[in-house]
Parts: structure tokens; sequence; C-alpha cells
């Protein structure tokens, strides 16, 4: 007999016998009352009669109760799974598949938030120093480990409330939330040095000096997302420009003047 069936039988005969003791007090009850003789009959009446009529509904009624809870367990079971495998989707649609960090496209969509007036938030870019030769020379698996460990050290040097993405190829974005340019520099520069003093590819005699470049635009009240890439971009460049292993926040002044002169 399976568990199923046996917490079917056991509620089955609790509820009999429970019918039974009632049908023994309400008819000897009736008859006393009466004045009724309580013969053999009676006995026979008061203990069968139950029997016969409360074990099968007894058992129907739990029966369809265990059928139902075996189908709300599936349920929520089926539930369960189809959050994780939507969770899971969601994580695979919005994040880079190799660092675990946020796709271009939701970085970009975190950048468009709607701030409060006065409110800043400050964009990074940040692009490694000669990238090209660390896949020429050591191969692109080499390559692939330096990226993630690029993507480590930027979580490990900003906030939890900052966002992190892999924008394409090599280039990677922070933004910074409620930080404007002088503390933005400053995170920045940790990050620079962080990722200049980290051990990077292992096993090569020669070894592998990383070194990023970056480039940094605030983000106001009512910017546009891809205004204030431009902005970055151009700081990344003269960064790159001027030796590399440098942060750039040169056309950080002019450009934000510009953009909010066109959104007023």
């Amino acid at each position: 007999m399976t568990p199923r069936s046996k917490r079917i039988l056991g509620k089955s005969i609790v509820v009999t016998i429970i019918a039974i003791v009632a049908t023994f007090g309400l008819s000897f009850t009736a008859r006393i009352a009466l004045q009724m003789p309580i013969d053999w009959l009676s006995w026979v009446e008061c203990t069968f009669i139950p029997i016969l009529i409360g074990m099968p509904v007894g058992a129907y009624i739990f029966a369809q109760s265990e059928t139902i809870q075996d189908t709300c367990d599936k349920l929520e079971k089926s539930y369960a799974e189809l959050k994780e495998a939507h969770d899971r989707f969601t994580f695979v649609t919005s994040h880079d598949p190799m660092t675990g960090l946020l796709s271009r496209v939701e970085f970009i969509a975190r950048m468009d938030r709607k701030r409060d007036e006065g409110e800043c938030d400050t964009l990074l870019l940040i692009d490694p120093d000669h990238f090209s030769s660390i896949n020429d020379k050591h191969g692109h698996s080499k390559g692939d480990e330096t990226l993630v460990r690029i993507a480590k050290a930027l979580v490990y040097t900003t906030r939890p409330g900052d966002s992190i993405g892999r924008l394409g190829g090599e280039e990677f974005g922070v933004l910074l939330r409620d930080v404007r340019k002088e503390q933005a520099i400053t995170i920045a520069e940790n990050i620079r040095r962080h990722i200049e003093g980290g051990p990077w590819v292992k096993g090569q005699q020669d070894g592998v000096r990383v070194t990023v470049s970056i480039g940094g635009a605030e983000i106001p009240s009512g910017a546009d997302a891809e205004d204030v890439l431009r902005a970055a971009g151009r700081c990344l460049f003269d960064a790159k420009q001027r030796g590399r292993n440098l942060v750039s926040f040169t056309y950080q002044v002019a450009r934000l003047q510009n953009i909010a002169g066109r959104k007023t």
C-alpha cells in the first residue's frame, strides 16, 4: 500500500469512527427521549450504516483532496521552475556571457535612468592598452582571461550600487551612481592603479603587463546617453593619445555644457 493510500484509509477510518459515535449518541438519545426500545437492530443500524456510507464518502473526499494537493504541489514546482528559467533567460539576455557583466544594451538602459534635478552620475569608459598584442603574442584564450580579470578588478574597485558593463570587444563601462567628476577621477585612478599592479597572464616567462586608459564624463539630469558616450569616448581617445595608462576628463566641461544647452 502506498503512503497516499495509507493516508486516505487512515483519515477515512477516523471520520467513520466519529460518525459511528455521533450516530449512537443521537440515535440512543432520541430513542430514550421518545421512550423507544433499544434492541439489537438499533446497534446494527448505528454501527453499519455509518460504515457503509461514511467509509466510501470519506475515502472519495480524501482521495480528491490528495489529488488536489498533488496538483497544487506540481503547479508550485512548475511555477518555481518557470521563474528560474525566466530569471536565467533575463540574466543571459542582459549580461555578457564571458565576463558576467551587463551587456551594452542593458548598460545604456541604466544610463538612461530618470534623474532628479541636480542629480548627477558619471560614466567611465575603460579600454586595455595594446590589447591586440596580448592576443597576438599569447593567444586569444589568454586575451579572454585578461578581459575576465579586468572585469573582476572593476567589480572589486567599485561600489555595489554602481553598474558595470562590457560595451563591446575589450571596452568596458562603469556607471558611478550619484558621483561627480572630482570623486569619479579618484575612483578611476584607483581602477587604473589596481589593474596596473595586478597579476596577469601566468605561465609566461616574459609575463604580460596590463594597463588601461580611462575616459570619463558626467551625466547630468536630462543628458542623452549617446552624447555622454561620445564625450567619454573623446576623453578615452585623449588618454590613449597622451601615452595610455591615464585617466582623462579633458572634454567633460565643454561637452556637457553643449548637451545642457541643447536640452533647454
